[in-house]
């Protein structure tokens, strides 16, 4: 009997022995558990944080991701300038008309010569409290295309505006080309000006090969 009592005492020590190791397994288990959680956490955190600063200001992303679709879907160019006239002694209407007809042939063909291979349109509105004078161009081997709704005869003052659109080049070379033959037209027809808006895009744009 006592042998008996002596081996059921061994085989308690050696089942408590088996559950004191099983529960520490379990409990590194769970540590393990923990440790990978929290890592896991961790990493997903820094994933997230590094996805955020991936996003600059979403206005300016707007607009460059607006510009990059301009550039590489359609590849046009444009540029618009206002430009207010006035004339002390007054100009008429029928050098008005001639002026604007040379100014828009001009500009047009100096986009042209300068690698442009599409007009997009050339447009312009020439008004004061008088009416105004519309005229456009779609193709370049098309003449003018002119709208006077002007009811004076005697021009003293008046705001024009030219915008450009035109395919093959960029906005800063649209907007050189509109500029280097610009005065030289004022200059001919004797009209006085001083350009008040320079609608170009030069700061925003993005870099393009030459």
């Amino acid at each position: 009997m006592k042998r008996l009592k002596r081996n059921c005492s061994a085989n308690n020590t050696k089942g408590d022995q088996m559950h004191r190791d099983d529960h520490d397994h379990e409990h590194e288990h769970d540590d393990d558990h923990e440790h990978n959680h929290d890592h896991e956490h961790d990493d997903d955190h820094e994933h997230d944080h590094d996805h955020e600063d991936d996003h600059g200001n979403p206005a300016d992303e707007h607009d460059k991701l607006h510009l990059e679709i301009h550039r590489a879907v359609d590849e046009l160019g444009k540029y618009a300038i206002d430009i207010d006239i006035m004339s002390a002694k007054g100009l008429s209407k029928d050098n008005v008309l001639k002026f604007i007809d040379d100014l828009m042939v001009t500009v047009t063909k100096s986009c042209m010569d300068n690698g442009a291979d599409l007009v997009g349109h050339v447009k312009s509105f020439f008004s004061n409290d008088d009416g105004s004078i519309m005229s456009s161009i779609v193709d370049h081997r098309a003449p003018t295309r002119i709208k006077d709704s002007m009811s004076s005869d005697k021009i003293y003052k008046a705001r024009f505006m030219l915008h450009i659109i035109v395919h093959g080049i960029w906005d800063d070379r649209v907007r050189e080309s509109v500029l280097d033959v610009l005065d030289g037209i004022f200059q001919k027809w004797n009209v006085p000006y001083e350009v008040t808006a320079d609608h170009s895009d030069v700061e925003r744009s993005i870099t393009h090969p030459s």
